[in-house]
């Protein structure tokens, strides 16, 4: 019975887990998609037709095209957790728990920085990209880098609830290098091919309760036999308190740090672009699932109060050999460091678009989306060694194994549409607006807050500048909302489930939650031949160095026209 109580203290405990569903795809990619709210598939953005129509790569002007974009993120996130009326507590009478009423608010965001190799509390998402077209030849070769998936939070505060659940997060794909190429089969019909060599990388840090029944009455036999010393007998059997003292169900257990990637996660796009009329196109692209073998280091850091149960097994006679049949640890550690393996997969994702232009200087635009997010049934992470939780977690029924995390996921796929316009207003200015429902692929039964991912709205807007000279600039913003989702108490076994027997991880059972996402990105793009984006550098760098000559009065009348020339 004190075995079967003490593995009750917690059931999967080790919970490293991925940031992903439709709230990550392409979410910062491309100024142009950004402002339309990602219904560009039969109008596709310049040298990111890359990603989002490669077949879009015709339309780009003869010889050298340069893109330099750059988008900041800013993600934010609030969740909020509340008493159940009705929740009558656990055993023993724990029913206060300390993370009622409170509320969290992630601090800044995270992102994996390669080459660098380390993290940074800050997101941004380049994107680069150079295309190629011989006069009067049928295809255009490109090459590009980006970023098609990424997420990451951070919550500094240390009586931030969210750290149970994500004290911080991050998971990101990155494109390092995207070859490309276009056909124009016909002077309507084009297709186009990328092949994205990138990288893949997450991590995350979280503390971990586990308030449940169970745990609530070891704490309540371990405060009973605190004083029930019997000579001799207490030493060769079970010494008070038991269980060394236990721990509470609001008491933090342990911390998990974890950190993995893969330097080598290919995948290819396929797109077709068909213009029958100058007034309508039809767009189609296929993405090819990502997928990713991820290695890395984990650790984990005990309390004293779970060490003192783990010395308890391995003080006696008589609580050795039980820990031993049992396999169970014996002997309280500060810390278990090794190597972690997991396997990833970003689903393959389908797009169709058209664009309609009622006047020549109106486009609108309509696109729907598929994601095969049912690729995701669980998660699975192979450690190095047996984890101490894990070893106790199978006395309740456990099968993932002592070395092994896996949880179910069973994610759904999304379909999805979005709308936009592009307003010509003046030869050289272009007003851009567009709208996206962004459906989750987290089923509301397994939601929790390292899979924080609700429907969203998606509202995007722009401006786009057009030179004379070939130079473009494109100017993006969106604001992407829920402003309330519910988990009420007992409805989500990831969550917040009062009950023990679900072999899973509730850091907040006995607790309505609530949570409200806003997120808002800034994008920035320049296009141009190189000559003339050549010429603007050269010329700023003339204008500072005059700003800073010693003798006579700096050269100030640079502008744009001269670079041009």
């Amino acid at each position: 019975m004190m075995l079967a109580l003490l593995a009750g203290l917690l059931l999967v405990p080790a919970l490293p887990a991925r940031l992903e569903a439709a709230f990550t795809e392409q979410l910062g990619l491309d100024t142009k998609a950004i402002s339309l709210a990602n219904t560009v598939t039969a109008d596709p953005p310049g040298l990111l037709s890359i990603h989002y129509n490669p077949a879009g790569l015709s339309q780009l002007p003869d010889g050298t095209f340069l893109s330099l974009g750059v988008t900041i993120p800013v993600i934010k996130v609030t969740s909020r957790f509340e008493s159940d009326p009705d929740f009558e507590g656990f055993l023993g009478g724990f029913k206060d728990d300390p993370l009622a009423g409170t509320e969290g608010t992630n601090s800044g965001n995270r992102m994996f920085v390669p080459f660098y190799n380390d993290t940074i509390d800050f997101q941004f998402a380049p994107a680069f990209g150079i295309s190629h077209r011989r006069p009067g030849s049928k295809w255009t070769f490109a090459i590009g880098t980006y970023s098609p998936y990424g997420v990451g939070m951070v919550h500094d505060d240390e009586d931030d609830p969210v750290r149970f659940d994500g004290k911080s997060l991050y998971q990101q794909h990155w494109i390092y290098a995207a070859p490309s190429a276009s056909y124009q089969a016909t002077r309507s019909l084009s297709f186009g091919m990328s092949v994205g060599l990138g990288m893949t990388s997450m991590g995350m840090d979280m503390d971990i309760r586990a308030p449940n029944d169970m745990v609530a009455l070891v704490k309540v036999l371990a405060d009973a036999t605190e004083e029930l010393e019997v000579p001799i007998l207490s030493e060769l059997t079970f010494p008070p308190p038991w269980f060394g003292g236990g721990v509470g169900p609001y008491d933090r257990l342990f911390s998990l740090d974890l950190s993995m990637r893969d330097n080598f996660s290919p995948s290819f796009n396929i797109g077709v672009l068909w213009r029958p009329r100058w007034w309508f196109a039809f767009g189609f692209v296929y993405q090819s699932p990502i997928k990713a073998h991820l290695t890395g280091n984990y650790t984990y850091t005990y309390s004293a109060q779970w060490q003192r149960m783990m010395n308890w097994f391995g003080s006696t006679i008589t609580t050795v050999p039980i820990a031993t049949i049992f396999d169970l640890p014996t002997k309280g550690i500060p810390e278990q460091k090794g190597r972690v393996t997991a396997k990833m997969t970003f689903p393959q994702r389908v797009q169709f678009g058209i664009k309609v232009k009622p006047f020549r200087c109106l486009s609108l635009l309509a696109d729907a989306h598929w994601a095969d997010w049912s690729v995701l049934e669980e998660d699975r992470f192979e450690f190095d060694q047996s984890i101490q939780p894990l070893q106790l977690a199978k006395m309740l029924g456990y099968q993932g194994g002592e070395s092994r995390v896996v949880m179910e996921r069973n994610f759904k796929d999304t379909w999805h549409w979005s709308v936009g316009m592009e307003l010509e207003v003046l030869r050289w200015l272009i007003v851009r607006a567009g709208y996206e429902r962004r459906p989750t692929s987290v089923r509301s039964s397994l939601y929790d807050l390292t899979y924080a991912l609700p429907d969203l709205d998606n509202f995007g807007c722009g401006l786009g500048f057009n030179f004379e000279s070939g130079l473009s600039i494109d100017l993006g913003f969106a604001y992407i909302v829920n402003h309330s989702y519910s988990v009420p108490d007992n409805t989500s076994t990831h969550l917040n489930s009062t009950s023990f027997t679900e072999p899973v991880y509730n850091p907040y059972a006995g607790l309505d939650y609530e949570q409200e996402t806003e997120n808002y990105l800034f994008s920035l793009k320049v296009s141009s031949p190189p000559r003339v984006l050549g010429g603007m550098i050269k010329g700023a760098f003339q204008w500072i160095g005059g700003l800073f000559t010693c003798k006579g009065t700096p050269r100030t009348s640079w502008s744009i026209a001269h670079a041009h020339g």
